[in-house]
């Protein structure tokens, strides 16, 4: 009798250790009768604004086109199937089972409820767990387009809310979130009498001119993020950190100066490159392009502090320099770059892009572009952060929420 109670008791403490190491897997079945759950959605993209100092979003994006909903109980356990519902449905009442205790709702992801997307996710911590990209591929390999999905015309957003039963009728308000960072502004001023070129045309049949910006593009940008984040508190909602990294830029990884360490090089996308056309000197501003995203703002995810490729911005300018030359050998390359979240030489750390804001940059070219000099302090490698460079960076973060500006020198 002693050894047949003591196996019943090892077997007892096996099942409980099990289930201790099994939290994600779902309870058996449900007694709970059904119940009709009416939402209210909060946030931009219904026409109000998130918390804190917010800037309106009027992107046809923003706008909710469709629904993903999950509720789940007490114990963070899912609750029945994920439904998807379109905009002209969303306030009709939601059948579930008095059971739920949590809504999430997932807005412009599309229907993804039939396609495995969703197959076992069984709680509220393995939905967080589960990645999805900003970048679509068309095309035929080797020929392949990469376009960035989080744009002016989609937009993901997210929340979290209770559910409140009176009987069997349930209400929950959600507080919607974007999941990109959105870059609006990239202003580019430069010292006066620096015999600035048009374009590289203009540098290269005028003699007496000394540089121009040839591109702005943002590199190592993140594509890959958790639609939910880590903390679901509505006040602090965020932490979105995904479970790999991949990343996508201006131009394209292979050749120098562009070279990557290992696999997954980051794609290029021309959603990441500023239109050449938004590259002008300003008419009203003497010795400055007013906005390089005057075309079309820029749209990513964020990039963790975990990350080991921080997410950077590249001003690429050509510079003369012998003065007066005709050789085109003396039209070199150089490069000013800027990494959200480096830190300054002058103890400054530059912010991180958050989930929800809007950024302004203001860059300042502070030095001086002279044939022979040191091309205004522009580097030869994109990659580092031009710390000897002299380049006041601005950044403006906006629920979209602002931020302060960023600011940095190149020298």
């Amino acid at each position: 009798m002693k050894v047949k109670s003591l196996l019943l008791s090892m077997c007892a403490i096996a099942a409980l250790a099990s289930c201790s190491q099994n939290d994600d897997v779902a309870p058996t079945g449900s007694d709970a009768p059904k119940a009709q759950v009416i939402l209210k959605l909060e946030g931009d993209g219904v026409n109000t604004r998130v918390a804190g100092e917010a800037e309106t979003a009027t992107e046809d994006g923003a706008a909710i086109k469709n629904v993903t909903v999950f509720f789940f109980n007490q114990t963070g356990f899912i609750v029945g199937a994920p439904k998807f519902i379109v905009a002209a449905d969303i306030n009709n009442p939601i059948t579930t089972t008095t059971d739920a205790a949590e809504v999430v709702v997932i807005a412009n992801l599309g229907d993804k409820t039939g396609d495995g997307t969703f197959d076992g996710i069984a709680s509220l911590s393995q939905l967080q767990k589960l990645d999805f990209s900003s970048i679509n591929t068309t095309g035929t390999a080797p020929d392949l387009t990469y376009t960035v999905n989080q744009s002016k015309a989609n937009l993901y957003s997210s929340g979290m809310g209770a559910v409140t039963f009176t009987d069997n009728t349930g209400t929950a308000s959600v507080q919607l979130h974007f999941v990109a960072a959105k870059i609006k502004t990239v202003k580019i001023a430069w010292t006066a009498n620096q015999n600035y070129a048009a374009t590289e045309s203009d540098l290269t049949s005028d003699v007496s001119k000394w540089f121009t910006i040839r591109k702005v593009y943002m590199m190592t940008a993140q594509t890959k993020s958790p639609l939910i984040p880590a903390n679901t508190v509505d006040a602090s909602w965020g932490g979105f950190v995904p479970q790999t990294y991949a990343f996508a830029g201006g131009v394209s990884w292979g050749t120098a100066p562009w070279q990557w360490t290992g696999d997954n090089a980051p794609k290029q996308t021309d959603d990441y490159l500023a239109v050449a056309a938004d590259l002008v000197e300003s008419t009203a501003n003497a010795n400055q392009i007013d906005n390089a995203l005057a075309s079309k703002s820029w749209y990513l995810f964020e990039n963790s502090p975990a990350s080991t490729h921080p997410t950077g911005l590249v001003i690429e300018v050509v510079w003369r320099s012998k003065d007066q030359s005709t050789d085109a050998s003396d039209l070199l390359t150089k490069y000013f770059t800027m990494y959200f979240g480096e830190a300054g030489a002058n103890g400054t750390t530059q912010p991180l892009l958050t989930a929800g804001k809007t950024y302004d940059m203001a860059l300042s070219l502070k030095g001086d572009f002279k044939p022979g000099g040191n091309a205004g302090g522009g580097g030869d490698d994109p990659t580092k952060p031009s710390v000897d460079a002299s380049v006041t960076v601005t950044v403006t973060a906006a629920h979209w929420t602002t931020t302060d500006e960023i600011t940095k020198d190149f020298q």
